[in-house]
């Protein structure tokens, strides 16, 4: 019995000599000895009374932080000593909810967690091409700041964080939105939606939104994030309705998809967007091979409407050049389908006589809409490869109805014109 006693006493005396004392972790840490720190925390935490008191998991937090910030280690190293020291500090403050030590040093443990998941790792790994790697550091900054500012805590000179940190909400966005994480970037760019923020810089976050809940075809965020850009950026008005078409119409046939955009006209009556492609659409429906046998009137009896609706919300070189080119095809056409009734009845004169009739007005009507594409080109100060096309297009159009018209003067000057584009 006596050889036992002195057996668990020899065991207790070795245990305790064993156990590293706080005051170790203490000295070491003060002197910046953080090698020997570390193990000297590590096993005083080891013993189990030890864990239950907050001081050793203060140092173990302060200790490991320190670590953290060798640029020699790699980064990989470097995170998890961080994620190690966080959650020793968070122990800290649930074993002490004063937090006395943290309070003392104005909670610069944290704040140094928080920039350096931010800018040592998650900045690094970004500029290095590792999106994933980048989105984890900065999602991990941000629960940091999220912890800091629900816990109401201050750092140096009372400094307080917002309850949004919108630059790196959004660098955690595109982080996660380059490595292929759509629904965590959804997350956060929908953090900055929500906070209601429109500086310019923040637009990416409204759009990205609108393409996600359009592909996850969520027509309830859909249009509740097109109204919250509309309102927030509404100098990109088009760019929203150009996404309501797109939701709306998306897998919607012709001529069906045409009621689609005179209920939208309706709803947008001076977005110039929705006129104009809906005459973009018409124009290649009427031309289309389906429609090669069928009866097109209706359709093109509507598409000037539609277009001088585009041109009175918006005067473009592309509606007026679109609406010109039309005209003057229909013209063409009607003059086709006039050579056609060969009869000599007073029924096809009548009628012959009322399309060609029908023809001369057509293409009387393209004249304007061909010179506004010719004067508007000389306002476009670095004009598209598309606005050339179109404003050479159109003088051919003006030079061939001069030619109709006999008058030689115009057939000369847009002729001229004509070839000053092929220089």
């Amino acid at each position: 019995m006596t050889k036992y006693l002195l057996f668990v006493a020899a065991g207790l005396i070795s245990t305790a000599s064993f156990a590293q004392d706080i005051k170790d972790v203490k000295t070491y840490s003060l002197t910046g000895q953080y090698a020997k720190a570390k193990e000297a925390v590590d096993k005083h935490l080891e013993v189990p009374k030890n864990a239950q008191k907050a001081e050793g998991w203060y140092y173990k937090g302060f200790i490991y932080n320190n670590l953290s910030k060798d640029s020699t280690k790699p980064i990989a190293e470097n995170a998890a000593l961080k994620a190690t020291a966080y959650d020793a500090l968070k122990k800290y403050r649930e074993l002490d909810p004063k937090a006395e030590l943290l309070t003392a040093q104005s909670n610069s443990s944290l704040f140094d967690l928080y920039v350096g998941y931010y800018s040592d790792l998650g900045v690094k790994a970004y500029l290095a091409k590792d999106p994933a790697t980048a989105f984890q550091h900065f999602s991990k900054s941000l629960e940091i700041h999220d912890y800091i500012v629900a816990n109401n805590l201050l750092g140096a000179n009372g400094f307080k964080f917002s309850n949004l940190d919108t630059t790196l909400t959004l660098y955690t966005a595109i982080a996660a939105a380059e490595a292929k994480k759509t629904d965590e970037a959804a997350t956060y760019y929908k953090k900055i939606v929500d906070a209601g923020v429109s500086d310019a810089q923040y637009i990416d976050a409204y759009q990205f939104l609108a393409d996600h809940y359009k592909t996850k075809k969520d027509k309830a965020n859909f249009a509740s994030i097109i109204e919250k850009g509309k309102k927030s950026y509404p100098t990109n008005n088009e760019y929203w309705t150009a996404m309501e078409i797109e939701e709306a119409t998306e897998g919607i046939g012709k001529p069906e998809i045409f009621t689609k955009y005179e209920e939208l006209m309706t709803k947008n009556a001076t977005n110039y967007t929705l006129p104009y492609n809906y005459g973009v659409e018409m124009y290649r429906y009427i031309y289309s091979d389906q429609m090669k046998d069928s009866n097109t009137t209706a359709y093109k009896t509507k598409l000037p409407e539609v277009m001088k609706k585009a041109i009175a919300i918006k005067n473009t070189s592309e509606a007026n050049f679109l609406l010109s080119n039309f005209l003057y095809n229909n013209s063409i056409d009607l003059s086709e389908e006039a050579r056609k009734i060969k009869g000599a009845k007073p029924e096809d004169v009548k009628k012959r006589k009322a399309m060609q009739a029908d023809a001369e007005a057509a293409m009387n009507q393209a004249v304007p809409y061909a010179e506004a594409v010719v004067t508007l080109f000389s306002s476009i100060e670095k004009p598209k490869s598309s606005e050339k096309i179109n404003y050479k297009q159109a003088l051919v159009i003006l030079k061939n109805i001069a030619e109709v018209k006999k008058d030689t003067t115009k057939v000369a000057s847009y002729d001229k014109l004509i070839k000053a584009t092929e220089m």
